[in-house]
């Protein structure tokens, strides 16, 4: 059996609307020897009609294509593993639905991972957001920390879409994406790929294009959301104490736990200052180890002090701020 250099796993559920652009990134790709895996995790809409549309002007691609229907919607990360289960390729990659990539992404990558014998390749990305596009770098050689600590600060994204990843590592590692949580799960895979991963590359160069819908996650969270972001910060915390690895990381694993739960006090819906107080308490004492920015150090100081009321108002001017700065980047 021909193993295919790379297989492409691509999650079907309510895309109708961005499927074609997606697919079409895909089959135009300059690399040849690439296997598609399409799982539809039971889309309710006519995603797999568009694409198989699509796959009809393609033929040349047919033989590589393999579309895996689940009977029932399972969500994201069964979806991620089932497709994981099924591929071919020596090396693994995810693309949703809704995103898509530059011809040549798939080449550089697969390239630069024979060069290095890398178990991991990394590379840039653009975000965009209502019509603008901002290029984000993933260099994890530009900032102090490794890989691991960078994602769980934030500095680096830590989607598996724009990381070509070595199959053997999910297998001989048994790793696979969390079910149940629609939130962080790809933090949560990525941090274990990355404290089993021998040798990391990267490319400098932009090739994915992830679609961004809304503004700031903590303002417009969900119940849901925000349960799914702890329950990804309890899988961690377990992992990393299993591995042996929590006292290396346990700053930035609690400067995301800080995150998380950052909800609790900003979003009106959502707002428990209890809760925010008792979920991960250690992380309020260490605040000053955090690299973050000057009003939003502020706005958890006071609520560290419990003058909640305003910290919630320094907090959301906060993030508006950094919405405009954002935004200025983005016209640049």
């Amino acid at each position: 059996m021909n193993i295919p250099k790379v297989s492409v796993i691509v999650l079907i559920y309510k895309v109708e609307k961005y499927i074609e652009r997606c697919a079409r990134s895909l089959f135009c790709q300059t690399m040849q020897d690439i296997e598609y895996v399409f799982v539809n995790d039971c889309t309710p809409d006519c995603s797999i009609q568009i694409l198989q549309s699509v796959i009809d002007e393609y033929p040349q691609r047919k033989s590589d294509i393999k579309i895996i229907s689940h009977e029932k919607n399972m969500g994201s990360g069964v979806a991620r593993n089932t497709g994981l289960e099924v591929a071919d390729g020596e090396y693994i990659i995810y693309c949703d639905g809704d995103d898509w990539v530059d011809p040549d992404m798939y080449e550089k990558l697969y390239i630069k991972a024979r060069e290095d014998n890398a178990d991991i390749v990394m590379c840039d990305y653009y975000e965009e957001k209502q019509g603008k596009r901002i290029r984000c770098s993933q260099n994890p050689f530009r900032h102090k920390g490794n890989i691991v600590e960078q994602m769980l600060v934030g500095k680096l994204h830590s989607s598996v879409c724009g990381a070509l990843v070595r199959r053997s590592l999910y297998e001989d590692n048994h790793i696979q994406f969390p079910v149940g949580i629609s939130m962080w799960e790809d933090l949560c895979t990525s941090v274990r790929l990355h404290c089993f991963a021998h040798r990391v590359s990267y490319v400098e160069e932009a090739f994915y294009h992830y679609v961004i819908y809304m503004n700031s996650v903590s303002h417009h969270t969900t119940m849901k959301q925000l349960e799914d972001m702890i329950g990804a910060c309890v899988l961690i915390e377990s992992f990393l104490k299993e591995q042996g690895l929590y006292s290396l990381y346990h700053i930035p694993f609690l400067r995301r736990c800080f995150y998380a739960k950052k909800a609790f006090l900003v979003n009106k819906n959502l707002r428990n200052f209890n809760l925010w107080r008792e979920l991960w308490p250690e992380s309020n004492r260490c605040l000053k180890e955090f690299q973050i920015r000057f009003y939003h150090r502020m706005g958890y100081y006071l609520a560290n002090w419990e003058y909640y009321r305003l910290a919630v108002g320094v907090l959301k001017f906060s993030d508006k701020m950094d919405d405009c700065i954002l935004s200025l980047i983005g016209k640049r």
